[in-house]
C-alpha cells in the first residue's frame, strides 16, 4: 500500500460495533484495491477519549490515542502511522450515563466539542454518534418513521433500551445484513432525521448534504433537556455522508413521514 492509502473506522467497543462496521465493509466496501480499511477498537466510550486527549492538551492524534489505550489496535497498527490514513472515521455511543468525567466537567459540553474537533475525516477525523447507542441500527419497522421501540427514549432508563430494542427479532442479525436489509435501515434513517429536523415530508438529498453531524446533536440537545433521546443510528448517517447521491436514490424510497411521532 502507499502512503496515505488506509481509512480507519474507529469503534468504541471491540465486539458488536467491530462487527457491524466489518459487514458494512463487506457489504458497501466490496472494490478496495486502491485503499484498504482498518477497523480499530477504542475500548473505551467518548468520554473516557476526550479525557485522554485532554491530558495531552489535544496534541496527540487520535491514531496515537488509540494505538496507547487499545491491544487490539496497536495490533492492527503496527508499521502504520496517521499519515498512512487518508480518512479516519469514529462511531461512539451518546451513553448518557457515562461516569468517566471528573465532577464538575459537562458531559453535554464535552460530546459537543468532540463533534466540533471531529468534523473532517481527512484531518483530525469525522465522529458519528449513536443515539441512544449503537442497538439504534436495529431500531426500526421498514418503512416506519416511528422507531421500533419509541421515536424518543427515556435517557434514565438507557440500561433497558439494548434489550427492548432486540426484541425486534426480524433486525437483530446486525452482522448479517444485506444490502437490501441495510437499504431498510438507510431509508427509515432519512425519514427519522427529517422528521428530527421538523420536516413534514422526507428531505431531499440536496437538503441532507447541509446536515452534519454537530447539527443532528445540536436538534438533540432539545430532548436531552428533557431528558430524552431521539433514536437514530450512526452508521446509516455515515453511509448517507460518505457515497453519492446515487447511493440516496437506491435507498431513499420514501417520501412522506408515515407514523410521525410530533417531533
Amino acid at each position: 500500500m502507499n502512503k496515505g492509502s488506509y481509512k480507519a473506522f474507529i469503534v468504541e467497543g471491540a465486539s458488536r460495533e467491530k462487527g457491524i462496521v466489518e459487514n458494512i465493509i463487506r457489504v458497501h466496501f466490496k472494490n478496495t484495491e486502491k485503499y484498504k480499511i482498518i477497523t480499530l477498537p477504542a475500548e473505551q466510550n467518548i468520554y473516557m477519549l476526550w479525557k485522554m486527549m485532554k491530558e495531552n492538551d489535544f496534541e496527540t492524534d487520535i491514531i496515537e490515542e488509540v494505538r496507547e489505550y487499545s491491544i487490539m489496535a496497536k495490533q492492527s497498527l503496527t508499521g502504520l502511522t496517521r499519515n498512512d490514513f487518508a480518512e479516519v472515521f469514529l462511531f461512539f455511543d451518546y451513553d448518557g450515563h457515562q461516569r468517566n468525567l471528573s465532577e464538575g466537567e459537562d458531559g453535554e459540553a464535552v460530546l459537543q466539542q468532540m463533534l466540533e474537533s471531529f468534523d473532517n475525516e481527512t484531518e483530525n477525523g469525522k465522529l458519528y454518534i449513536n443515539y441512544p447507542m449503537v442497538e439504534a441500527v436495529r431500531d426500526f419497522v421498514q418503512g416506519d418513521c416511528k422507531a421500533y421501540t419509541s421515536c424518543k427514549w427515556i435517557i434514565s432508563n438507557l440500561t433497558e433500551y439494548k434489550e427492548k430494542s432486540g426484541n425486534n427479532s426480524k433486525n437483530t442479525r446486525i452482522n448479517n445484513y444485506d444490502f437490501p436489509k441495510w437499504r431498510e435501515v438507510i431509508n427509515v434513517f432519512a425519514m427519522r432525521v427529517s422528521c428530527l429536523f421538523g420536516q413534514d415530508v422526507v428531505m431531499s438529498y440536496a437538503e441532507y448534504t447541509k446536515v452534519t453531524p454537530l447539527d443532528i446533536y445540536k436538534r438533540q440537545k432539545r430532548y436531552i433537556e428533557l431528558g430524552e433521546i431521539f433514536v437514530l443510528d450512526a452508521f446509516s448517517e455515515f453511509l448517507l455522508d460518505y457515497f453519492s447521491e446515487k447511493f440516496w436514490k437506491k435507498c431513499v424510497k420514501s417520501n412522506s413521514l408515515k407514523n410521525k411521532c410530533g417531533c
